[in-house]
């Protein structure tokens, strides 16, 4: 891959210029960018979608907004860690046919600053109501209901599970908040939503894959594209340089730096929020880190940096636990110190394994064999045993199922009837005027620039019209719509 393709700013439509006269006052593109995310109405949605703790009426835990804040800042600030550092790693974003000049190392290094800010602020847009649990509910739905959805035309019909194709029906069932969002973004070749460069659109693709290129681990284990989007993913893999000599897909070298801005993000920040709801007491979490920590480093023995790292990490709560009767910024305080010592192994990794990643041949993430790979994992497993399995969130989960599982018993069936492709019944009618008109107009835009006549692949389209709309709800919206469809308010 070659930097000068990486970082280019062209776009799915063309802009209009800025008066001359702003030229006085240069702005990068990049910056410009990500002044439109901050101002588009899809980012300021995820201030009222869950980040952990779903439904949650607290105004002190994370939500998805607070969540992406804070990840667009770590990822911004691994971008400085890991192209001005003066270790013996460094690397600069220059290709090998090009001069080393201070002007144009300078202007690449703040243009990935920016595209790692864009790219954090992004990464959750697609992300549907009620967190991670919301994605599993969507999935889980497909799975069990398009063999009961018929278009109502003839008494002897198949159901839609028989109308699609293999593949649409994978895309479906696989849904995914990353394909979401890059779904989102790719509106904008019909002039909608945010349009934005192909550089900042590839960093923030997590899975270079589509359904049928699943693995079950690695950078390929969830889709990241819907078929629906597959010619423009390819289109934009091609100009960015990010397609192999075998015709792959492969990830942006600034995905690396997303992914693990958001890792670093979640692992320190939604330990600290489970403290403050109560879920765990910080001397739980010690007791909990010094026991995993004599069972986990019996794999990392060899590596006595590994454990001592880690060992350091527990000493700091511990410390930190007995001089501050305030728990809640004992976590905090912790969590800065962590975040710390996360990123820098980070940039070590990224910076160890460089030429792999540039080559599109590295397959794991920036926490693989440094020396806070058990750290890594003790925090991961106290998330499991604490936090995804409590009451606190297991509760509103039921609830989420409740609303979403009623939302597309509603909206999926009376699309796939949608534009006389079906009998409608009196109530799909009615369903169909609830749907903002962009999804709608989205669906028309598509069918007519694309060209589609393909009855299944058009059917497909008109259940992704469903999962726009509901994916794209806040949590209150979801829960308010929900109630009033069943009549409870």
């Amino acid at each position: 891959m070659e930097w000068k393709k990486l970082l280019t700013q062209t776009r799915l439509s063309d802009e209009e210029k800025d008066a001359e006269a702003f030229n006085d006052y240069y702005i990068s593109p990049f910056e410009r960018d990500y002044e439109k995310i901050v101002s588009s109405a899809a980012f300021r949605r995820l201030q009222d979608k869950t980040q952990v703790f779903p439904l949650s009426k607290s105004d002190f835990v994370r939500t998805r907004l607070t969540h992406s804040i804070e990840v667009s800042t770590i990822a911004k600030q691994l971008g400085i860690m890991c192209f001005q550092n003066t270790s013996a790693y460094q690397h600069l974003p220059i290709d090998a046919d090009e001069q080393d000049g201070e002007i144009l190392k300078s202007k690449r290094i703040g243009d990935i600053e920016a595209i790692l800010s864009c790219a954090g602020l992004l990464h959750d847009l697609g992300n549907p109501p009620f967190g991670h649990v919301g994605e599993e509910i969507i999935r889980a739905w497909f799975k069990d209901n398009l063999k009961k959805i018929y278009l109502l035309k003839d008494n002897d019909e198949k159901p839609v599970s028989e109308l699609l194709n293999e593949k649409l029906i994978k895309d479906l069932e696989n849904f995914e908040g990353n394909a979401q969002a890059l779904r989102i973004l790719l509106k904008a070749r019909h002039q909608s939503e945010i349009n934005l460069p192909f550089s900042i659109i590839s960093a923030l693709i997590k899975y270079p894959t589509r359904c049928d290129e699943i693995e079950k681990t690695g950078i390929r284990k969830k889709m990241g594209c819907y078929q629906a989007e597959e010619n423009i993913f390819l289109q934009i893999a091609e100009e960015v340089g990010t397609i192999n000599a075998e015709g792959k897909v492969i990830r942006h070298p600034l995905a690396y730096l997303v992914e693990a801005a958001d890792d670093i993000a979640y692992m320190t920040a939604d330990l600290e929020d489970a403290v403050k709801s109560g879920i765990v007491s910080v001397d739980e979490l010690l007791l909990f880190f010094r026991d995993s920590y004599e069972e986990l480093g019996e794999k990392y023995k060899e590596s006595k940096q590994h454990i001592s790292r880690t060992k350091e990490i527990i000493d700091k709560l511990d410390s930190l636990n007995k001089v501050e009767n305030d728990k809640t910024k004992v976590m905090s305080q912790w969590g800065t110190y962590l975040r710390k010592w996360l990123m820098y192994v980070a940039c070590w990794r990224f910076s160890k394994s460089y030429d792999s990643i540039l080559q599109g041949t590295f397959e794991y993430d920036m926490f693989y064999d440094n020396n806070h790979s058990l750290t890594v994992r003790l925090l991961k497993k106290a998330m499991s045993e604490f936090v995804f399995d409590s009451r606190v969130i297991t509760e509103p989960e039921i609830s989420a199922q409740i609303i979403l599982d009623f939302l597309l018993d509603k909206f999926v069936p009376a699309l796939v009837r949608f534009d006389n492709y079906g009998i409608m019944t009196a109530q799909d009618k009615k369903i169909i005027t609830l749907l903002s008109s962009n999804y709608i107009d989205d669906y028309f835009k598509a069918k007519e620039v694309d060209g589609i006549t393909n009855e299944a692949e058009l059917l497909y389209r008109r259940i992704l019209i469903a999962t726009d709309f509901i994916s794209g709800m806040t949590d209150g919206y979801a829960k308010m719509l929900y109630k009033k469809m069943s009549g409870l308010e």
